[in-house]
């Protein structure tokens, strides 16, 4: 049997043909139901858009088409590859609770990639993926990984943010054992958010009874997949991690100016004590930068989505098939921003972190490091008279030349 949802679900766009939300072509072409989205999971051949000749007149559905096949694998293989090295570059780095959010988000963020390859797969007939065996478990993996990876983001920027407001007490609030068990409750929450799919999915027969779709069976469940859960997918993905971020940022943003104005009004007095800080300092922020862009990116290509489930839904009546190509155009768009938000970690890291960039290049290219064979490393040699002023004796350098080295005492 067949479920119609009236809200078109924020992760439709995400699930594409995996649900087959496609426009009911059973009718005329003019019929006003024929841009009604109709969530199944059918393999026939004339679900696939692909093949039906009176949208592909319009440029608007070539366009979607040529996205949906030429960019959205390239993206999701190229992200697939950065989420990797970013993993191994957190992981294999000296640990901290930032880094150990950001590797679980490159691990959710790779599989809605892989996830995403399955469904591109699947548009061409003869490519199914739902049998008996892997209907429950694919859904399962899918909401699982995207309702996961925005609970570890916003927990992320929380913790953040409290770092920023409460410098001294953050050291006792968080460590990398307490960021691991949050990421376990976290993991443990979804889980039970997310585990109706192995119980409302199935695959059934459909009203030919010539195939068999995954779809739910029973008024209880199809009433639950298409009233209850879209909802609780859009809050969950999109607007609560929107409305959350936003506010966070702006209060984090807002303290770093209060700290900056606080730095430059202390007293320069100890020199040693201040460059440590300064070097502290430069860590956080560029921490902060990251989580900063990675959580802006977040808002900037999820965003058109949460505009447009409304809009879909409230204002926008597709009434003719050049109307019906308009909208697939646009859905695309947004579809593909919102994959390519799970995409572009790695540059992100390796664009506004210094430690990132270092930390990969000693990773993935020890061959760079063999160049630097002089390396210069500096000291600053301190003693404290009785009077209990600090004096600078004298800065070494020291040159390590072929395991020789050679001392230079600066006055």
């Amino acid at each position: 049997m067949e479920t119609t949802s009236p809200f078109s679900n924020i992760t439709s766009g995400f699930v594409g043909m995996m649900e087959n939300n496609t426009y009911d072509m059973t009718g005329s072409m003019m019929n006003t139901t024929m841009a009604q989205l109709v969530t199944t999971y059918k393999s026939k051949e004339s679900l696939y858009l692909s093949e039906d000749e009176s949208l592909n007149a319009f440029i608007e559905f070539r366009a979607a088409w040529a996205l949906d096949t030429i960019y959205a694998p390239i993206c999701s293989a190229l992200g697939i590859l950065g989420n990797t090295m970013s993993f191994l570059v957190l992981m294999l780095s000296k640990s901290t609770t930032t880094y150990q959010y950001m590797a679980t988000i490159s691990c959710t963020d790779t599989l809605v990639l892989i996830l995403n390859i399955m469904f591109l797969v699947r548009k061409f007939p003869g490519h199914e993926i739902f049998y008996d065996g892997t209907c429950k478990l694919i859904l399962f993996l899918f909401f699982f990984a995207i309702h996961f990876n925005v609970i570890i983001m916003v927990t992320m920027t929380m913790e953040r943010y409290l770092v920023i407001k409460f410098p001294l007490k953050a050291s006792g609030w968080f460590n990398v054992r307490k960021a691991r068990i949050i990421i376990l409750i976290e993991l443990l929450i979804v889980f039970l958010l997310d585990m109706h799919n192995f119980f409302t999915r199935q695959m059934v027969l459909t009203e030919d009874g010539t195939e068999t779709q995954c779809s739910s069976e029973g008024e209880m469940n199809q009433y639950f997949l298409s009233k209850v859960y879209p909802w609780i997918d859009a809050v969950w993905y999109c607007y609560l991690p929107l409305l959350c971020l936003c506010i966070l940022n702006i209060l984090i943003i807002t303290q770093i100016k209060k700290s900056g104005k606080m730095q430059r009004r202390m007293t320069q007095t100890d020199r040693a004590s201040n460059v440590n800080k300064a070097d502290s300092s430069a860590r956080e922020r560029q921490i902060t930068t990251m989580l900063l862009l990675v959580t802006f990116c977040f808002l900037l290509f999820v965003s058109p989505m949460a505009v447009i489930i409304v809009v879909e839904k409230y204002m926008w009546v597709r009434e003719t098939p050049h109307e019906s190509a308009v909208y697939h155009l646009v859905r695309t768009v947004f579809n593909n921003m919102m994959y390519t938000n799970h995409a572009l970690n790695f540059l992100l890291y390796f664009m506004s972190g210094k430690r990132f960039r270092d930390q990969f290049t000693a990773l993935f290219c020890p061959c760079r490091n063999k160049g630097d064979s002089l390396t210069p490393a500096s000291s600053q040699m301190t003693i404290t008279s009785q009077a209990g002023s600090t004096l600078s004796v004298a800065v070494v350098s020291e040159t390590v030349v072929g395991g020789t080295s050679r001392n230079a005492v600066k006055r």
